[in-house]
Parts: C-alpha cells; structure tokens; sequence
C-alpha cells in the first residue's frame, strides 16, 4: 500500500480557493479533503494522496505566484492527526464547496 500524506495551502479569498482546489486536484491523483474558510478571508485547501501525489499537488499550486500565502505537506501523518483536525479523506468533490 503506498504511503499517504496530507497537503495543505492557505489562500486569501473564496476566487482564490477554488482556483487552487482546482489546480491541485487537476495536477495529481489527489482527493480534496475540505476546503475551509478560517477568517478573515483566508482559505484552506486540503488534500490527500500518495506522498508523490500530494507533493506534486501542492508544488504546482505554489506556482500560482501570488494566490498562495502559505502551504505544508505532512508525509506519513499519524493516524491520531485525523482525529483532531478534518484531514481524515474521501471528501466530496469540489462542486461540494460551490455556492
């Protein structure tokens, strides 16, 4: 089984958001996890693959420039990581988060 990881990037504005989501989702085979607005217009978009996967995912997300303030990739999380923050995978698609 190939090992997992979660990646995460941090967004201002809803436009922004959806764009990456878009981006990452479209770059690699990854699931999105959520998509969440955390205040002050900020945005996080998370998703869920293979290491290589989400690695990519969030590599082609940060060359959208601008759009992007922050991101992480955490490879091989502990199973207990789900159980404190919503990175637990098989989300719905993106038009979930459409308005």
């Amino acid at each position: 089984m190939a090992e997992l990881a979660v990646g995460m990037v941090q967004v201002l504005g809803y436009p922004a958001a959806l764009n990456v989501a878009d981006v990452m989702i479209k770059a690699a085979q990854v699931v999105l996890v959520s998509c969440e607005g955390i205040g002050s217009g900020y945005w996080t978009v998370v998703v869920r693959g293979t290491v290589a996967d989400v690695q990519a995912s969030v590599q082609t997300a940060r060359h959208l420039g601008q759009e992007v303030k922050s991101w992480q990739v955490i490879p091989h999380p502990p199973g207990n990581l789900a159980a404190v923050l919503p990175i637990a995978g098989g989300g719905g698609g993106l038009e979930d988060y459409l308005l």
